[in-house]
């Protein structure tokens, strides 16, 4: 006889017993995460508190700029994974000495990695900028604010490395104490440095940055010397020469590269996504300048001498030179530039909103990367443990704790989607198109956090080149094309552009279902 189907609120609470410990885990990291998140988005806040001339292109400068820290930082901050997964596979085999030699190697390749990288990306900064804005303000803004965090880079890299050990090790509260910290340092350093107090100049954008790069390495601080701590040291025998191995070295770069190429491809697919974010802001400059009589072609003697070159409406610098080469176009050159150049130096609407939608996101985001980080952890330890039917059982059950929570933000994001956009914003076109923008993506942050925590299950579970190849394959098959047809070739503007990031997301989510579903993952050898 078959047993009834159980109703699905049955299946959802079928396996409580794992929930507490999911929760122990991963709250700390909800919080450290959540606290840390607040950087960027104090930053984007606080510059928001400018004069307009800044405060707009400025908030589009930290938009550019963070997924670009990402890029860099984050692909050396991948080490985390590597070293959590080693770390927790130890711990789970109860072999204290080799979590901590895990640690003493990851911190090394951070510190040696971190210089190069930085000094590297310090020096060419300006011209990538140049490759993805157009507007000169935005560029001048981002310059300064991004070469700033970029000299964060090692103590990104280095707390990320003493984190995964803390975190692997079940001591996920140690991030927390120094996130909690780090963020109330940048509070205070934001509001000295963006406004100027006492001899202190006012650096405005650039400000921000600074104040970012201090607190960072207020954070690193206090987390090298929780590891220094007696008891941690005599337990694991960290930061021993001893424990410094080539074997192991390679293999938490061996785990950790695919994962940093993944972030490699997470972060330039948003940057492409950005850039071509920015176009519909160059859009809207040429249809005000197509609106401008000058530039309109209005006149019949003026249309027929453009018609002469072309059948359609040139772009706004060619009828900008046909205006010019008129009998009468001399006459009236001053205003029509003029005209040119106010319309031309109009905030980025577009780029403005879609940075404060990735900060509110963001809550998001880093909240299912908490869990997802938690997870990883678990799966470790109990593959470390032989246990690979409780490993799966975490991924899934941590899932179903994001379908609850999650679920109650994007109800949340959908009902008050103007209030949260006013919270980083005073502008109101930039709040318009945000507000319109979240209530579209509300429904999805549910899938894009199963999405997340699935595929770090995988990450704790060494399996990384899977993930490397299904998220360079989403993002440069799936998300860049699709949102460049949909939101520029057939108009579909900035919702049609979020709308290809919910496909990216639903993608992504089904497909880590399906490899954990498959079980193969629990195999690998670490």
């Amino acid at each position: 006889m078959s047993s009834k189907q159980p109703p699905f609120a049955e299946k959802l609470f079928d396996n409580l017993s794992y929930w507490p410990r999911i929760l122990r885990m991963a709250i700390p990291i909800v919080i450290a995460m959540l606290t840390q998140t607040a950087i960027n988005i104090l930053d984007t806040v606080m510059v928001g508190w400018l004069d307009p001339s800044y405060a707009v292109a400025g908030q589009s400068a930290i938009g550019f700029s963070t997924p670009l820290l990402w890029l860099f930082g984050g692909f050396l901050s991948s080490i985390s994974i590597g070293t959590l997964a080693i770390v927790a596979r130890r711990q789970g085999e109860k072999n204290y000495k080799l979590a901590g030699s895990a640690l003493t190697n990851a911190v090394t390749i951070a510190i040696i990695s971190s210089l190069f990288v930085s000094g590297v990306a310090y020096y060419f900064i300006p011209d990538i900028f140049r490759f993805l804005i157009d507007n000169d303000a935005v560029i001048a803004f981002a310059v300064p604010y991004a070469r700033f965090r970029l000299l964060g880079i090692l103590s990104m890299v280095g707390t990320a490395a003493i984190k995964s050990f803390f975190d692997g090790t079940n001591k996920t509260y140690v991030h927390m104490v120094a996130a909690i910290i780090m963020n109330i340092a940048n509070i205070g350093l934001n509001y000295v440095f963006i406004f100027g107090l006492g001899p202190i100049p006012s650096y405005n954008v650039a400000g921000a940055g600074l104040a970012s790069l201090v607190s960072t390495y207020i954070g690193l601080t206090i987390m090298i010397g929780w590891s220094l701590l007696p008891a941690i040291r005599r337990q694991y025998k960290i930061y021993r020469p001893s424990g410094l191995h080539l074997k192991t070295m390679w293999d938490i770069i061996r785990v950790s590269v695919p994962s940093g190429i993944a972030n490699i491809f997470v972060m330039s697919g948003f940057l492409l996504f950005f850039k071509i974010v920015g176009l519909l802001d160059e859009l809207d400059v040429k249809t005000l300048i197509y609106n401008v009589d000058a530039y309109a072609l209005h006149d019949s003697a003026l249309g027929h001498y453009v018609a002469s070159f072309s059948d359609q409406i040139p772009n706004w610098i060619q009828a900008q030179n046909a205006f010019l080469d008129a009998n009468y176009g001399m006459q009236s050159i001053m205003s029509t530039d003029m005209a040119a150049t106010f319309i031309q130096a109009q905030p980025p609407i577009y780029s403005s909103s879609s940075n404060l939608l990735v900060s509110i996101l963001s809550v998001a985001f880093m909240g299912a990367m908490a869990f997802g980080t938690a997870t990883a952890s678990l799966v470790s330890q109990s593959l470390g443990q032989k246990e690979p039917k409780r490993a799966e059982r975490y991924a899934f059950e941590s899932a179903k704790i994001a379908i609850i929570l999650f679920g109650i933000l994007g109800v949340v994001a959908f009902t008050i989607p103007e209030t949260l956009a006013g919270l980083l914003s005073s502008v109101p076109e930039v709040i318009a198109v945000t507000a319109s923008v979240l209530k579209l993506l509300a429904p999805g942050i549910v899938i894009i956090a199963c999405a997340i925590i699935f595929t770090q299950s995988l990450f704790g579970a060494g399996c990384t080149k899977f993930v490397m190849v299904v998220e360079g394959s989403l993002h440069f098959a799936c998300l860049i094309p699709l949102s460049y047809l949909i939101g520029i070739q057939l108009g579909g503007g900035i919702l049609g552009m979020w709308a290809c990031v919910l496909v990216y997301a639903s993608a992504l989510c089904i497909i880590m279902f399906a490899k954990l579903k498959a079980g193969g993952w629990k195999q690998v050898i670490l």
